[in-house]
């Protein structure tokens, strides 16, 4: 009867894990092509075309991700055998499966070393990974984040499988961790940070609970040997890169204010928040509800994960504490920290690989909830939070539409008119979308064709391949207009690329302003000859 009871126990287990992955890859085909391509899309598609030594070699002076990311995308088109679709993003939902997979086996081992149910606790943390807004989101973009997501959650299963080791954890253990570490540091130039907690503690493990032994010592050296030397090529483009980031004013510098109120809105669900008034319409009330819903889930989140921690110490898994104490809180204030002492990063993109940790945490330290009924009832809570944000990004998450503004730009331009983009690196996502070769010998970017590398040393956006506009370079403008019957001049963040307003100026001199639209950062604006 007992192995009846268990063999239908793990029936229903797995076929509800197959039914939420199958639900979760579902909704991420159906949306894939749903919203275009944005800017930084438009980078990996265009770098997708180099070759791999271009990738590899030219790509880290302009680029500022490392080439892991984009060598893969390559590869991934010639599986595809698509040259020309939008395919890129079958890349990131494929990764996002593997995700599910790795998260799953690090928390059903942690939960059950704590004597707790493990399937139940892996279940839903699966369904947090499968249907939380941020990670899907990435899971449908062109972008090496979700890559970093997967990198982080390898080197977590094989830190956890080492934790859990008594005798210090096997060689396949200690592949596995070192193979994610590197991947991590490969995936995004700030995964150093996240590899440098890891291997912090695995310290705190060798001290706390191995007592100093020499074996583990030195497989922990020889990690760490092989991991930076393998990671030594990345970290010289990373001190070359700083040069220009740290020049760059491109990127806001963090306050307390802004920091606490992304760690809400990441670690409370709430990343999609602020879309659900545009999403499900702005009316003070859903304005209201939203914020108290975020409030109160960041809030049982955070009591939550302290309870977790709480019941670790308690059963002396004090390895165990350490890592979740040190990659759920300690990589978000050093992050912060170097934002405020260094180059300004982008603490909201970089910080979600924390989730990864934090969700495990959080689906454990629901299983240590004694009442069936109150665990059952904040997974509910958790279900519906994450059904609506999932709703609302997936609704109002459009960040550039590049295809609706080709298209306009497609009916209203004539054969003497001429579209200016500017910064010149607009030319990568709207070129997706450009099929008439016609309308494509109007494009021109401003100042110079992307990548720009030897034109000037004006760089807002931190990196010499997107120049901005300079006195200067009014007559090359002056040249590109000569002769035409209208200008539309598309725009991103002007006020960063030409702060002088050198574009306007110069279109004034012979040019008047007859139409604008905006689309968020993005403006098109028409000017008809005086």
């Amino acid at each position: 009867m007992y192995n009846q009871e268990d063999r239908a126990k793990q029936i229903w287990h797995y076929g509800f894990l197959a039914a939420v992955v199958v639900i979760s890859l579902s909704l991420k085909i159906i949306n894939e092509n749903a919203l275009p391509y944005w800017l930084d899309e438009g980078y990996t598609a265009w770098f997708a075309k180099l070759s791999f030594y271009d990738i590899w070699f030219w790509l880290p002076e302009v680029e500022a991700h490392p080439p892991l990311y984009y060598s893969l995308v390559k590869l991934w088109g010639m599986i595809e055998a698509d040259e020309t679709g939008l395919w890129h993003r079958s890349l990131s939902i494929f990764i996002s499966l593997l995700l599910v997979v790795s998260s799953y086996f690090s928390t059903k081992n942690t939960a059950l070393y704590l004597h707790k149910e493990g399937n139940n606790a892996a279940l839903f943390n699966s369904i947090l990974i499968c249907f939380s807004p941020v990670v899907v989101w990435y899971s449908i973009e062109a972008r090496p984040y979700i890559l970093l997501f997967l990198s982080y959650s390898l080197a977590i299963l094989g830190l956890i499988s080492i934790l859990l080791n008594e005798g210090g954890g096997t060689i396949r253990n200690w592949a596995i961790f070192a193979l994610g570490a590197l991947l991590t540091n490969w995936s995004h130039h700030l995964g150093g940070i996240f590899t440098a907690v890891l291997f912090l503690s695995l310290a705190v493990h060798w001290v706390l609970e191995l007592k100093f032994r020499k074996g583990f010592f030195f497989k922990l050296l020889l990690c760490s040997v092989v991991v930076l030397a393998l990671s030594a090529p990345l970290i010289i483009q990373i001190v070359r890169q700083i040069v220009y980031w740290d020049a760059s004013s491109w990127v806001a510098e963090p306050t307390l204010t802004s920091f606490v109120q992304i760690m809400r809105r990441i670690f409370g669900f709430g990343y999609a928040d602020k879309l659900i008034d545009t999403a499900f319409g702005p009316s003070a009330i859903i304005h209201t509800g939203r914020l108290i819903l975020g409030l109160a889930t960041a809030i049982l989140s955070f009591v939550l994960t302290l309870f977790g921690l709480y019941k670790i110490i308690r059963l002396k898994a004090l390895s165990l504490a350490s890592f979740f104490l040190l990659s759920c809180f300690a990589v978000p204030v050093v992050s912060f920290l170097i934002s405020i002492l260094g180059p300004n990063i982008f603490l909201e993109r970089t910080l979600l690989p924390g989730l990864i940790p934090y969700f495990m945490l959080l689906a454990i330290a629901i299983e240590f909830i004694r009442s069936g009924f109150l665990r059952n009832a904040i997974k509910i809570f958790y279900v519906v939070i994450l059904a609506l944000g999932l709703i609302a990004i997936l609704r109002a998450g459009e960040k550039e539409p590049w295809d609706n503004i080709m298209a306009g730009l497609a009916d209203q331009t004539r054969e003497n008119d001429i579209i200016l983009l500017m910064p010149n690196d607009l030319y990568l996502p709207s070129s997706l979308y450009v099929s008439d070769p016609e309308l494509a010998a109007r494009i021109e970017s401003v100042p110079a064709k992307y990548p720009a590398t030897e034109y000037s040393d004006f760089y807002p956006d931190g990196f010499p391949a997107v120049p901005g506009v300079r006195a200067e370079d009014a007559q090359v403008i002056r040249n590109l207009v000569a002769g035409k019957d209208r200008v539309f001049l598309v725009t991103r963040q002007h006020e960063l690329f030409d702060p002088e307003g050198v574009t306007r100026k110069t279109l004034d001199e012979q040019f008047r302003s007859a139409e604008e639209h905006v689309w968020g950062d993005i403006r098109v604006e028409r000017f008809d000859r005086n």
